[in-house]
């Protein structure tokens, strides 16, 4: 069998076709990449490193131009297995062999764009306007699929919207999403549709019949004045504004921070009020900028929180800081600096952190899905449980994914299986990208012994997280991933990537560390 022909078929024939073959033997710089790139299907680190070192060596000799791409080469495979510093490395590199390479620059930009190290080369224009077209087309699109009766996917489109927007349009999105509730369900804020996004697209007939009810009656009236009040808006008195942003509670989301939003008190009310004629405002190509925003800690906080990626600890986690000190009253820092400390592995610290946010919000859910995290990584299941309930308590019409996860695993702890499944599998349907439930699912599945179940979550993990489950088979076991044929072994691996896990539990930003400390990522699909 030849390298092409591993190259052709599965993960066997890959290990196969290496297994014949010397990287000395490499023909070209060609060659020796395409059994890098094999050796990363299979995820052996020894042998990318390997046929990457070949492929170097012989680039060397055709000059800098040519090394600088394999050295690029090598980047994307370490972007791929979620490595940052070697992906890092590989980019420099490339760059100081390449300086004046413009398509190179951009191709390396986007490598370290993959961490959240935007600022790692000079951001260009293009890059940056291409981030904002990409955010934009998804909009688009969701609008689209609004018109043609499809809320579900619209909403879905908006969501993915914001993981890639900038704060503007991260605002901007945000009346895009209460708009189209408007619309199609009801009077609903952001995270409840974020909710009904990530759930099943067949409502209960109840709620289909409220809402086609709603969707006749309501959204026309509500859009007629919407369109009333983007021409008399301005001309409201400023004696009328006061109480109004009293009644909506104004300046008790002001010093949350918690969203975006206009600075100047006007047009903050009619955001509020009437998103509709906003959007109609923002959408005027007079308008088309958009209004100068005030900060949101949620905001911050979470763009600090990713980060760490490309980050040291040390230096993400003192920069909350700043966050508190601008928005004193908001608890969203200390949520999101405790869940980056679950990630670390800092669990007391997390513990502290989510006890202050609570001491501010004592009815935060987010806050008390926080601290049954805590209790399930230090074995408590009972006290996770009870956390948990709270959270519930809290906000029970918005109870989601993140909860189901975490909540599951104590189920799990506390010898409760069938309601780790279900929790599971609703988690893994509605967020299939948290990779700490698919690891959850699969130990479930085998303590049931379901065997159809337990394969579906392995193929899962292979999927989306193969150089996880790579790393955790060389650490637990020293077998590279191909060699993990049996259920023993499975279990083995899949046991220590939840150790290796540390505290991560989210579906948008999966980090782990190796032994050695390295943070490391998951990128869906190595």
């Amino acid at each position: 069998m030849t390298i092409d022909e591993g190259r052709k078929g599965g993960i066997r024939a890959a290990w196969e076709a290496l297994g014949r073959h010397d990287p000395a033997s490499a023909r070209d710089v060609n060659h020796a990449l395409e059994a890098a790139r094999l050796a990363f299907r299979l995820g052996d680190r020894r042998l990318v490193d390997a046929w990457i070192m070949q492929a170097l060596a012989l680039a060397s000799a055709e000059g800098p131009r040519e090394t600088a791409k394999v050295h690029l080469a090598a980047a994307s495979v370490d972007r791929g297995a979620g490595r940052f510093s070697g992906c890092q490395k590989h980019v420099e590199r490339a760059l100081a062999l390449a300086p004046d390479d413009a398509g190179l620059r951009e191709r390396a930009a986007d490598l370290l764009h993959a961490f959240g190290a935007r600022q790692r080369i000079e951001s260009s224009t293009a890059r940056q306007t291409g981030l904002t077209e990409e955010a934009e087309a998804l909009v688009r699109r969701a609008r689209e699929k609004s018109a043609i009766g499809d809320p579900h996917g619209a909403i879905r489109d908006l969501l993915a919207a914001k993981h890639i927007a900038d704060e503007d349009q991260i605002w901007r999105i945000d009346l895009e999403l209460v708009v189209l509730g408007r619309q199609h369900f009801g009077f609903l804020d952001v995270e409840a549709l974020t909710a009904i996004g990530r759930g099943p697209d067949e409502p209960g007939r109840k709620a289909e019949i409220e809402r086609a009810l709603h969707r006749r009656f309501v959204a026309p009236a509500l859009d007629h004045a919407a369109r009333l009040a983007n021409r008399a808006w301005d001309a409201l008195p400023e004696a009328a504004l006061a109480p109004l942003a009293w009644r909506l509670g104004d300046r008790f989301r002001e010093e949350e921070g918690e969203l975006p939003a206009p600075r100047d008190l006007r047009l903050r009310l009619l955001a509020r009020v009437f998103p509709e004629a906003m959007l109609a405002r923002l959408g005027d190509p007079e308008h088309h900028t958009p209004p100068p925003l005030r900060s949101s800690a949620r905001h911050r906080a979470k763009v600090l929180q990713w980060s760490i990626r490309s980050r040291s600890p040390a230096e993400v986690l003192g920069e909350f800081d700043a966050i508190l000190r601008d928005h004193p009253p908001s608890h969203h820092p200390h949520a999101y600096r405790g869940e980056l400390l679950l990630w670390l592995g800092r669990v007391d610290e997390a513990e502290e952190d989510f006890r202050r946010g609570l001491a501010q919000r004592p009815r935060a859910r987010w806050l008390h899905i926080g601290m049954g995290a805590v209790h399930v990584l230090r074995g408590e299941p009972a006290a996770a449980l009870a956390c948990f309930q709270r959270s519930i308590d809290c906000a029970p019409a918005v109870v989601g994914p993140t909860l189901y996860g975490v909540r599951a695993e104590a189920h799990r702890l506390h010898g409760d299986l069938p309601a780790a499944v279900e929790d599971l599998t609703r988690t893994c349907r509605d967020t299939p990208s948290r990779v700490s439930a698919w690891v959850n699912l699969w130990l479930v599945e085998d303590a049931l012994e379901h065997a159809d179940a337990r394969d579906t979550a392995w193929k899962e993990l292979m999927r989306r997280a193969p150089w996880l489950l790579a790393d955790a088979a060389e650490e637990a076991l020293g077998l590279a991933l191909p060699a993990i044929e049996n259920d023993d072994a499975r279990r083995a691996t899949l046991e220590h990537a939840l150790r290796m896990l540390r505290g991560n539990r989210s579906s948008s930003c999966v980090t782990y560390f190796t032994r050695e400390g390295e943070l490391r990522t998951v990128f869906a699909g190595g």
